[in-house]
């Protein structure tokens, strides 16, 4: 099975060793080098009716990059986002929720399918967090955040834990989740809710309860681009 690891502290790019006969998918046009006897090509993963459903669902590629190996040799990839990787293990009994953009890389054995929020009238409110990406299978799954992605150890003794959806990556399945307005649990109307949710910027907030891991970026892509954009159109302000 292909190997996934890291090389540099910081912006680090992803290495993967693969034996003869290993594939492994990323995100499109993510190829920094590869070695001889390592063919690339687009596919759309799991059929096109499929991948059309993740990319109107969740903003990923209609086609993904494939790597197949017809020797050993190495893959080098390198994301859009500037910022972290990190390297989640698969398993039977673990999966992950992912959310928009957070998806890198993965072995074979990854499998990602599109889910509905269990929250759909908040989630449709909001105009984001309706639906998420869930990758299961039993081997290596990378992802990307902008900035640095840290880990956080959630438990049920240290209650729910709210997070920006702009800073959230991917939790493990063992949390249950809800996309909510900011404030959902005050005392407040719907209409005063929803009015601080726009004034403070905040919007949808994820609701995350149970055991197990939560990924975050340190910078909100969201934002970022609005930054970007900002610097584009007013250069010289």
């Amino acid at each position: 099975m292909a190997s996934f690891d890291l090389n540099g502290e910081k912006e680090p790019f992803l290495i993967v060793s693969m034996n003869k006969g290993d594939k492994i998918f990323a995100e499109s046009d993510s190829m920094l080098a590869i070695q001889d006897g390592i063919e690339i090509k687009g596919e759309a993963r799991g059929g096109v009716l499929a991948s059309i459903g993740r990319a109107f669902t969740s903003d990923e590629g209609l086609f993904q990059q494939t790597f197949f190996a017809h020797q050993d040799g190495v893959v080098m990839l390198s994301p859009s986002i500037p910022g972290d990787i990190k390297i989640l293990s698969l398993s039977k009994d673990k999966s992950y929720y992912l959310n928009d953009y957070a998806f890198f890389a993965g072995d074979d054995s990854v499998k990602l399918e599109t889910e509905v929020n269990s929250n759909v009238g908040r989630a449709l409110f909001s105009g984001d967090g309706l639906f998420v990406l869930r990758a299961k299978g039993q081997g290596s799954l990378a992802i990307n955040g902008l900035g640095s992605i840290e880990e956080i150890e959630l438990s049920e003794d240290s209650g729910d834990l709210i997070v920006d959806n702009g800073h959230l990556l991917a939790w493990e399945d063992s949390i249950s989740y809800t996309a909510e307005m900011v404030n959902a649990n005050s005392s407040s109307g719907f209409f005063t809710r929803a009015f601080n949710s726009l004034t403070s910027g905040e919007g949808v907030v994820m609701r995350l309860k149970g055991n197990g891991k939560i990924y975050v970026a340190t910078r909100n892509l969201g934002n970022f681009n609005n930054f970007i954009n900002l610097i584009v159109k007013h250069p010289h302000d």
